[in-house]
């Protein structure tokens, strides 16, 4: 049996992104992304720690930001878990992974 607990499949991205820990700014990249969460090319951060992250897609306008919570943390990045994504930024990552999948 798999010990994949994941819901949503990652996507393998390369997507600028800022990280806010404790009210500190990181730039960092997105080197995989899901409806659920993503790994952070960064620093390590505390795992349980709350952070606020902030990316754009490629093709779409708005920013999204999302509270999320780091699920594991290792020298080459940190994976995170989402709190809560809106509405309209659900709409647009469906997007953005349906241009993945239609472009491979």
């Amino acid at each position: 049996m798999s010990e994949n607990r994941r819901i949503a499949t990652r996507h393998p991205v390369a997507i600028p992104a800022t990280l806010v820990v404790a009210g500190a700014k990181i730039t960092c990249t997105l080197s995989n992304l899901s409806l659920g969460g993503a790994f952070l090319d960064t620093e390590r951060v505390p795992m349980g720690a709350s952070v606020h992250l902030s990316f754009k897609l490629p093709g779409h306008d708005d920013v999204i930001e999302t509270q999320s919570t780091v699920r594991w943390s290792t020298q080459e990045g940190i994976g995170v878990q989402f709190d809560g994504l809106r509405a309209r930024d659900v709409w647009a990552l469906n997007r953005f992974f349906e241009q993945l999948r239609s472009s491979q």
